[in-house]
């Protein structure tokens, strides 16, 4: 069986390692200089591949994935990678990453683990799929193939290769497609007076995001402070919630000491007693210490509020160049469980490209190697 993967990312490349030395001829089709390029700068350089809390809940469409994690939990994922692949893991709290901690070491493993053709700076046009088979337009010229599998991603990070390119081509096919928008990005916000005193501080918070005076959802972690607004994983999976649900005045409401518990205002009189003119340094750094004083002085706001509950109203999401995954895509509803079109025959979509994505955490690997072991297996099982 000859088959096309169009798309050497995290997905393309996971689909061609496991179908690896199964007597196919495989050949990777990507329009960038190298292989792997997204997949070789995520989890800040140490590839966060999986998370030991696999759960459909970390996705937007928990009915999708559920059978497939049922199909693929945790242990069995570890044990392909560990196992089946040769890749020992290191677990760090929940997430979990290759042991040599470094995502080049591990995209440059897979690629040299393949049993395939990668070509590169090669860029796929269009296609047309037949009973037989799928013509592929690529670089001037057609070429013919048993099955094609999409594996192109979505818009984010377009620098590594994700551009979205293919998409009019997929809705020219006939295939239905959610608005491509950017996820898991920082937040801007309005209240941009005083934070690029803080610019680059890290505090620890609980974070609600509110719309309309009710709760969307909640999560405690760490938040990152930028001249122009907030970053965090915190923050970016508030604002894939903001991107999912369209919402258009949402308030992000952070809670700097989440587990203090009490009258705040009595507290902070006995903090100020115990070490005047240095008490909020005893409970933050330095620059965020002022910028509360500063930001209450400004607005009003007494202090002891602030140090509670600090609000900030959103002004837009980053765009795809900051975003970590692409929300939209390719609808569930135009594939088989086991990743097929159901419009056309030997063609079939993994991956980012789908209208699937997750929380921060190793949510978002953890799905295109899903997908691609799912698709595998089912193309393994069709020539046995």
């Amino acid at each position: 069986m000859r088959i096309a993967i169009v798309g050497a990312g995290a997905s393309g490349l996971f689909l061609a390692r496991a179908l690896a030395h199964k007597g196919m001829d495989i050949v990777l089709f990507e329009h960038k200089d190298s292989a792997g390029k997204k997949l070789m700068a995520t989890g800040n350089g140490r590839c966060n591949i999986l998370n030991k809390g696999l759960s459909p809940y970390a996705y937007n469409n928990p009915s999708f994935v559920a059978p497939l994690i049922e199909e693929f939990p945790y242990s069995r994922l570890h044990e392909v990678i560990e196992k089946d692949w040769g890749v020992p893991l290191y677990e760090i709290g929940e997430y979990v990453y290759p042991a040599s901690l470094s995502a080049i070491a591990f995209g440059n493993y897979l690629r040299g683990a393949l049993d395939a053709e990668i070509r590169l700076n090669s860029r796929v046009g269009g296609y047309r799929a037949d009973e037989d088979g799928v013509t592929l337009f690529h670089d001037g010229i057609r070429e013919r193939f048993d099955e094609v599998v999409f594996a192109t991603g979505g818009m984010s990070a377009p620098k590594f290769g994700s551009d979205g390119s293919l998409a009019k081509v997929f809705a020219e096919h006939g295939y239905k497609i959610s608005e491509l928008r950017p996820g898991l990005t920082p937040v801007l916000v309005e209240e941009k007076e005083g934070l690029k005193s803080i610019s680059g501080v890290r505090i620890k918070a609980l974070v609600r995001l509110i719309d309309q005076g009710h709760e969307i959802t909640s999560e405690e972690g760490e938040v990152l402070f930028r001249k122009d607004g907030l970053s965090g994983i915190v923050i970016f999976n508030m604002s894939s919630s903001i991107a999912r649900r369209n919402l258009s005045n949402p308030v992000l409401e952070i809670f700097p000491l989440p587990s203090v518990k009490g009258d705040r205002a009595a507290m902070l009189s006995r903090w100020k007693e115990t070490s005047p003119g240095h008490y909020l340094e005893s409970i933050f750094v330095p620059s965020f210490a002022s910028y509360l004083l500063e930001r209450s002085r400004r607005t009003g706001v007494p202090l002891e509020n602030l140090i509670a509950s600090i609000s900030f109203h959103w002004a837009g999401n980053g765009g795809f160049d900051e975003s970590t995954v692409t929300i939209g895509g390719i609808k569930t509803s135009e594939i088989s469980s086991d990743f097929h079109s159901i419009r056309e025959n030997r063609v079939s979509f993994i991956g980012e490209l789908l209208d699937i994505d997750g929380i921060c955490g190793g949510f978002n690997l953890s799905f295109a190697l899903m997908s691609a072991l799912k698709l595998a297996q089912s193309l393994l099982d069709g020539i046995r």
